[in-house]
């Protein structure tokens, strides 16, 4: 029967099919696995981004709290008068470097640095502004210097009763 006609037998057919399709599964394969590694780069990257920013955030949280600790007794503006709790700048300041000094936070932190800001505005808030530098892994090439991150905190020193 095969001879009539001249069709091919069934199997035949689909093995010349599959023919033209070789090595196509090669390059699908080849693809999904750089998208692969790129979304993994990419969540690798932001994850040591926000890991470093937490630990930045973290130390000068404490900070703060130490450098609202530094204050003297004055007067309030209240028109009742009493003691407040009164920050300096400069005691808030050298707090802050003394506390990093302690906890050897440089070690820890690459590129820490107290930023001017960190003082007191209002006498009885400390704020702390510190820098740092997050190199990211696998695209560290991409950015030789790392990524700067900058946190704020503040601590609020009051006395209570």
């Amino acid at each position: 029967m095969s001879g009539q006609g001249g069709t091919a037998p069934p199997g035949t057919r689909l093995r010349s099919a599959a023919r033209g399709e070789e090595g196509q599964i090669g390059v699908l394969i080849l693809g999904y696995l750089l998208v692969s590694l790129l979304v993994l780069t990419v969540v690798m990257g932001a994850s040591a981004l926000y890991l470093g920013h937490k630990k930045l955030l973290s130390t000068a949280d404490a900070a703060a709290l130490a450098a609202a600790d530094t204050f003297s007794l004055g007067q309030s503006g209240d028109p009742a008068g009493g003691p407040a709790a009164v920050l300096d700048p400069g005691a808030v300041q050298s707090e802050v470097n003394r506390y990093l000094s302690v906890t050897n936070a440089a070690e820890r932190l690459p590129g820490l640095a107290v930023a001017a800001e960190t003082g007191t505005a209002d006498g009885r808030t400390a704020r702390v502004v510190l820098t740092g530098v997050v190199h990211p892994p696998l695209v560290n090439f991409l950015v030789p210097g790392g990524i700067p991150i900058t946190v704020v905190a503040e601590a609020r020193a009051r006395l209570s009763q």
